[in-house]
């Protein structure tokens, strides 16, 4: 039975929904508040004709995030194939052809006969990579909760790594500058991930896909969300979609719920916003609690580059085609006020559940430019359209028969990522980081206010989204002075 505070969560996204379940399985009543008209906020999946096309999840991170998955009710539901294959790396200019795989041996070996100059740091970067990945995240407790004996804690695990530590503190593309000597290694990486994030998150990467903690869900996406979503539901939290929240309304310093954009109010005992941090401080807070700090991080910290992406039905198995292809090198492409030589190609054939027999989903992403797509007007969809056949233009060389086998197309701009899920500026993963770190959940002066998602955990991606619900939940229960349950009491 509920006999918590009701709290009201802005945003139906992984960390609305995990925020709500874990709060629901520790007796406080839910109401997630959802622009959209379905659940699942960036992490989407939707039907075309006979295709499902995957908006969301390349590869999930497992390991230490596993037990997220558990008591949020995913796992065991939803089966989970490991990557053995991360990306094929093809420079079109060069012939260069690499592929980064579970086998690091191979992959140090491919990376070494393209920059024999590099063979030392190469040997290093994989010896550190199979070491760090031992490092666990900061699940349990949160940041916040944390006492001085945790943190020293944290401290005495890393006391081994510390060489790897301090030699790969640098972001990807200073430590690429200072520490490879062949340009064409430094070009692969810094297209592979981006070049400000910290290297030792590449490192990461690369050390759970050799430990077997990569993998993506079978059934795509959409399996992944609707676990989630009826985990939500089955413990009683209540949604209401095509609500889009205008003002979070606030009494003398304390949140106690929000005004919708048809008038309506709906009151609440706390809030949760997983808005992103400039929308849900400068807009829907109007610049009342935390705005300088806001609009310098806005300033100052570089967003997730936008995207495009062209999804394709086609009536093509592509069974040779590696799952992740990155074509460098490529003919400039215009993806709308911005020009890029690299393109990003998604190969859903190894899923029988996205297509029909002997079909398969292509998908080409690409950076695109958010200002110019959201001031195409009445000449939006003829540039989506124009879109999907240059970007075909690119690749049929390096796929060949796509144009004739399509079947269907879709085109999802920058301007997608916000009229559908409020991402601001079409960042689908808020603030790159450029160190490992998190936000303040809560503002100063503000009560019974927090927020949660990925632009309070630099980075992003599923598992962080989700980690931060969780925290959030753990954060409210403390302070009701609650013991936090990560699961439902039995009944």
């Amino acid at each position: 039975m509920d006999n918590g505070r009701h709290v009201l969560v802005i945003g139906g996204g992984l960390a609305g929904l995990s925020a709500g379940s874990y709060l629901l399985a520790n007796g406080h009543p839910v109401t997630i508040v959802e622009h959209g008209e379905a659940l699942g906020g960036v992490c989407t999946a939707w039907r075309r004709g006979d295709y499902e096309l995957d908006g969301c999840i390349q590869w999930l991170t497992g390991g230490a995030f596993d037990p997220i998955y558990r008591e949020l009710e995913i796992l065991p539901r939803v089966p989970l194939q490991t990557l053995q294959h991360f990306v094929t790396y093809r420079d079109v200019s060069s012939g260069t052809n690499v592929d980064i795989t579970a086998d690091l041996d191979a992959t140090a070996r491919a990376l070494i006969e393209l920059a024999p100059e590099d063979a030392d740091e190469l040997r290093r970067m994989m010896t550190a990579a199979d070491q760090l990945v031992h490092l666990r995240p900061p699940i349990d407790p949160p940041p916040e909760l944390a006492t001085l004996r945790d943190q020293l804690g944290w401290l005495w695990e890393l006391r081994h790594d510390l060489p790897s530590l301090v030699h790969f503190r640098k972001t990807l593309g200073v430590w690429s500058g200072e520490h490879l000597k062949s340009a064409r290694l430094q070009r692969l990486f810094c297209r592979l991930f981006p070049e400000s994030i910290p290297t030792l998150f590449m490192l990461l990467v690369i050390g759970y896909l050799k430990h077997g903690h990569l993998s993506r869900p079978l059934g795509g996406t959409a399996s992944f969300r609707d676990a989630l979503i009826d985990t939500y539901r089955n413990r009683g939290g209540t949604v209401r979609l095509r609500s889009t929240v205008e003002e979070i309304l606030v009494k003398d310093g304390r949140a106690h719920g929000v005004r919708l954009a048809n008038g309506e109010i709906i009151e609440s005992d706390v809030v949760i916003s997983t808005a992103s941090m400039p929308e849900t401080v400068l807009q829907l807070l109007q610049g009342r609690y935390g705005a300088e700090e806001t609009r310098e991080r806005v300033t100052r910290w570089k967003l997730f580059d936008p995207l495009v992406i062209v999804s394709l039905g086609v009536a093509l198995p592509l069974r040779d085609m590696p799952h992740t292809l990155l074509l460098d090198g490529i003919e400039a492409l215009d993806t709308g006020g911005h020009s890029t030589d690299h393109v990003q190609v998604l190969t859903y054939n190894d899923d029988p559940s996205l297509a029909p027999v002997g079909h398969t989903v292509v998908q080409l992403m690409a950076e695109a430019n958010y200002e110019w797509w959201s001031s195409r007007g009445e000449y939006y969809e003829i540039e989506k359209e124009q879109l999907a056949a240059r970007v075909l233009d690119r690749v049929e060389a390096h796929l060949p028969g796509l144009r004739a086998a399509q079947r269907v197309s879709d085109v999802a701009t920058p301007l997608t990522f916000w009229t559908r899920t409020h991402s601001w500026r079409g960042a689908y993963e808020g603030w790159i980081p450029t160190k490992f770190g998190h936000v303040r959940k809560t503002l100063s002066g503000l009560s019974d206010f927090y927020m949660a998602g990925q632009w309070v955990e630099p980075g992003g991606g599923v598992p962080m989204a989700l980690m931060s619900g969780r925290h959030v939940a753990q954060l409210i229960c403390a302070n009701e002075r609650e013991s936090f349950r990560a699961t439902p009491a039995a009944a």
